[in-house]
């Protein structure tokens, strides 16, 4: 009866442990995007909350171009609800991919997820307003790749909704997915742009003083396309039956929280700490 036993579940192991480390690989990623994401939500707090708390809305103006206009009622409250909606969903956002959290709480689970979808119809729809009425930095083409990346979150909002509705949550949880990494395309951007200059010392691909260039046209829109594509790669390698693919993947994890976590240094080291001391 044992050597019957101990053939059925020989190979089990073999199956078990690269998801396992697939797995963990995945958390371990997660956990370091969202204090990366937590730091990034307390600086915009610090400085953008600080220069509206001190009355020095012109401040603003320091890191976001044209953030406040003299005059300009709807484009600063579309700069203001676009920044205090950042902050909360940044902070507030992971929660919803706890397993914990949502298997303890489901009502806190359903109404932070209500909260989320609404944060991210308000979020996308005044960033493009912002783009229509102010424009962005890295001109048209920073306008094109902002404006899609809006657009994304409300096709991924609008698809978690119905998958929500119809109680296919297997579905759901990966619109969901798709939601976050496009959400947080932002913070993504800022991660990558300071883990390149680490990488290399230098500005490199672009101009600094126009801001312009072959690397920020690749950013703009990698920002959120790139993250998308690696959660593509991560739903294939789960649906894999070869334990090689998750492996892979689970390297290639690996690998992309470590530039995370150099991004989110470099970026709070030479970037908003200096902004806000």
């Amino acid at each position: 009866m044992s050597i019957k036993t101990n053939t059925l579940t020989a190979g089990r192991p073999t199956k078990i442990w690269p998801k396992k480390i697939l797995d963990r690989s995945i958390e371990v990623w997660f956990t370091v995007a969202v204090l990366g994401q937590w730091i990034f939500a307390l600086y915009v707090a610090l400085f953008y909350g600080g220069a509206a708390m001190d009355g020095d809305f012109m401040r603003w103006n320091r890191v976001l171009p044209h953030g406040y206009v003299e005059g300009e009622t709807m484009g600063n409250t579309a700069v203001a609800i676009h920044l205090l909606f950042a902050v909360i969903v940044m902070v507030g956002g992971p929660m919803q991919f706890i397993p914990k959290l949502r298997n303890y709480f489901p009502r806190l689970h359903r109404w932070n997820g209500r909260f989320y979808i609404g944060a991210a119809f308000l979020i996308s729809l005044s960033g493009i307003y912002m783009v229509i009425t102010k424009g962005t930095i890295s001109g048209l083409v920073g306008d094109i790749s902002v404006s899609l990346n809006g657009a994304l979150i409300l096709v991924f909002a609008l698809m978690a909704i119905r998958t929500a509705m119809k109680r296919d949550f297997v579905v759901h949880r990966k619109w969901a997915l798709r939601l976050f990494l496009t959400m947080a395309g932002v913070w993504f951007f800022r991660i990558g742009l300071m883990f390149w200059l680490f990488v290399h010392g230098r500005p490199v691909g672009f101009d600094p003083e126009t801001f312009r260039g072959p690397f920020l046209v690749f950013l703009g829109f990698a920002q959120y396309l790139l993250p998308l594509a690696v959660l593509e790669l991560y739903f294939l390698a789960q649906k894999n039956k070869s334990g090689g693919a998750k492996i892979a993947m689970s390297m290639g994890m690996i690998i992309l929280t470590l530039i995370t976590a150099l991004g989110t240094f470099a970026a709070t080291m030479g970037m908003w700490i200096p902004r806000i001391s």
